[in-house]
């Protein structure tokens, strides 16, 4: 019975207790525009045309050709894919500018609500926007794995159309009457189609085998002769397992080895008094997230690292929201290590939130827990100047001298130890 070993770390900053979120709420999402607004919706449209697009943002977004918001709505849009550009699986999967790659992974999304919930529960408009894009530096082993996968396809692509072509002219050929008589004329044509990959033994397996499970198929009838090819030709991708290594190839490709980055961006706008014509960004986000998959003996062991960055506007927050507690900026980080062994499995998780409000949070909790132990006699916050890389969000002072947040209610406090 395979086992699976999960560890789950949070990290502390000096005087504070970091966020206790899971690391796949941090990572960069596929609709940044629904994570920005807080929403979850149960489909997201993909237009897969400029056409398309026009139509689903024209029927969600006018009504009675007057401006309005969708609830719930969500959209993801990636442009370079709305129109063919003919490129080769290798050019695909190995570009040769990372401008390439920006531009073919990048997608853009909107999201709309009419149910964002402002401090005194009025149900208001919101409206985000968000951008994504992944950058993908391959390795050695990548290659070279993928290009054995290419192989393989093209033999299976050269022997499958050889056989499908004869098939074709067969079955219009009036000198076949039936199944039997198809089979053994197109025998010649598979047996000379393996070979050119595979030794004769195996060659002479291969057609055997079709013909063997040719008496499974529906009989040849002349007048309709399309259900019988059809049959015969699944039958032959059948046997050189066509969906077995297009699958294999497709979960490779969505885990390949080497170092990629996912990179993504959202703003949000409220409309607090919802008119059209006055809107606030409250919100913005910044997610990256990089990921490095091993080779060789080590291509169980994946490595995923996240950062979110989030700005609020805190004078909407102090208009619209008065009795929260609202900072400027917050930091999240987060660090992954996975690896799928043969018996057991092994995840590790670290999640740190540098974050002032979580600060000012210990400190209501922790003050008044240290005043009600009676063997603490004194304590003292240990503060620092706000440019310091480990306490700069503890900091009871700004660098003009004047009380921060923190500062302030350390200084109001009003505990039994004075």
């Amino acid at each position: 019975m395979r086992t699976s070993i999960f560890i789950f770390c949070f990290s502390f900053f000096p005087s504070l207790l970091i966020a206790q979120e899971k690391l796949n709420s941090l990572k960069s999402p596929s609709s940044p525009a629904s994570s920005v607004l807080g929403l979850q919706p149960t489909a997201v449209l993909s237009p897969k045309s400029y056409q398309a697009l026009e139509t689903a943002l024209y029927s969600n977004f006018l009504n009675n050709n007057s401006p309005g918001f969708p609830n719930d709505f969500a959209l993801e849009f990636t442009p370079y894919w709305a129109t063919n550009h003919s490129l080769s699986l290798d050019e695909y999967l190995f570009p040769k500018r990372i401008l390439d790659q920006v531009i073919r992974n990048s997608s853009f999304s909107v999201a709309s609500t009419q149910n964002f919930v402002l401090g005194d529960s009025t149900s208001t408009n919101g409206l985000a926007f968000g951008y994504r894009t992944t950058l993908y530096f391959g390795n050695k082993a990548d290659r070279e794995k993928l290009q054995n996968y290419e192989a393989k396809s093209d033999r299976n692509n050269r022997i499958y159309n050889r056989i499908g072509t004869k098939a074709e002219l067969l079955s219009d050929d009036p000198a076949i009457k039936n199944k039997t008589d198809f089979l053994e004329e197109i025998k010649s044509t598979m047996l000379e189609a393996f070979r050119m990959y595979e030794n004769e033994k195996e060659s002479e397996r291969l057609t055997n085998k079709i013909i063997s499970e040719s008496d499974s198929l529906p009989g040849l009838n002349k007048s309709n002769p399309g259900e019988f090819v059809d049959a015969f030709r699944d039958l032959v991708d059948k046997i050189l397992e066509g969906n077995q290594l297009f699958n294999e190839y497709k979960s490779y490709v969505s885990e390949r080895q080497g170092f990629a980055v996912d990179i993504a961006y959202a703003n949000l706008l409220s409309f607090p008094t919802n008119n059209f014509e006055f809107s606030v960004v409250p919100r913005q986000s910044f997610w990256i997230s990089p990921a490095y998959q091993f080779k060789n003996k080590l291509n169980s062991l994946k490595v995923m690292g996240v950062m979110r960055y989030e700005w609020y506007n805190t004078d909407y927050f102090s208009s619209y929201f008065p009795t929260d507690t609202v900072f400027q900026n917050n930091v999240d980080l987060g660090l992954a290590v996975s690896a799928e062994l043969k018996k057991f499995s092994i995840q590790f998780e670290f999640v740190g939130k540098y974050s002032k409000s979580d600060i000012l949070n210990f400190m209501k909790e922790v003050l008044p827990a240290l005043d009600n132990l009676e063997y603490v006699q004194r304590y003292a916050w240990f503060s620092a100047s706000e440019t310091s890389g480990p306490l700069g969000n503890a900091a009871l002072f700004d660098g003009s001298g004047k009380l921060t947040t923190l500062g302030k209610f350390y200084s109001t406090f009003e505990g039994k130890i004075n």
